[in-house]
């Protein structure tokens, strides 16, 4: 070992709420099917790990809460996997956050910390207003998630137009990565190169 046998720990990110919820939620959707949804379930699991894991990124890269961030992320869809429906699914999604981290808080017991009241509001705040795209909040937690939303999608291969657009290549020049998008067959780049 470097460091003459010296054990030294490496950091480690402070996941483990995030984790439970992230498997309670893969635990209660697994089994549902497609019929009636206006998106497979398989979208919605994909899109809910890999949208907590983008929103822990550009959360430390902003300096905020990354778990927090990620906790949001994983629960911001909760609405379409619920009523089935995308239509209004972030304002009807409200009452699936409450009863979701209830569970959790429940579940964990002693075992994990709770989700707070300040968080939760906060996380509720940030996923009933994160369809809105159009709108700019002064809530840098609002705006993570929309962001994460947009460029979520964007890296699936949904096409980003309009405001998620915007926001898509905003993300991009802020991380420093060219924004790339195939129209009509042909790849454009946009924003700054890598650098």
């Amino acid at each position: 070992m470097p460091n003459g046998n010296k054990r030294i720990d490496q950091p480690r990110l402070a996941v483990r709420r995030l984790n439970r919820i992230l498997t309670m939620l893969l635990s209660e959707m697994k089994d549902l099917t497609d019929e009636g949804r206006d998106f497979p379930i398989r979208w919605n699991i994909m899109h809910m790990y890999s949208s907590s894991q983008l929103a822990k990124l550009l959360a430390m890269h902003r300096g905020i809460d990354p778990e927090l961030a990620g906790i949001a992320a994983a629960l911001h869809d909760i609405g379409i996997v619920m009523t089935k429906k995308h239509e209004e699914h972030a304002e009807t999604g409200e009452k699936y956050v409450y009863e979701a981290v209830e569970k959790y808080n429940v579940e964990s017991g002693t075992k994990l910390a709770p989700v707070t009241k300040e968080e939760l509001e906060k996380i509720v705040k940030a996923i009933v207003n994160h369809s809105d795209k159009e709108a700019n909040s002064n809530d840098p937690f609002v705006e993570l998630l929309k962001d994460v939303d947009s460029l979520d999608g964007y890296l699936h291969g949904v096409k980003a137009e309009g405001a998620r657009f915007e926001r898509c290549k905003k993300v991009m020049e802020e991380l420093r990565i060219a924004f790339r998008q195939k129209r009509h067959g042909k790849e454009t780049g946009e924003g700054v190169e890598n650098g």
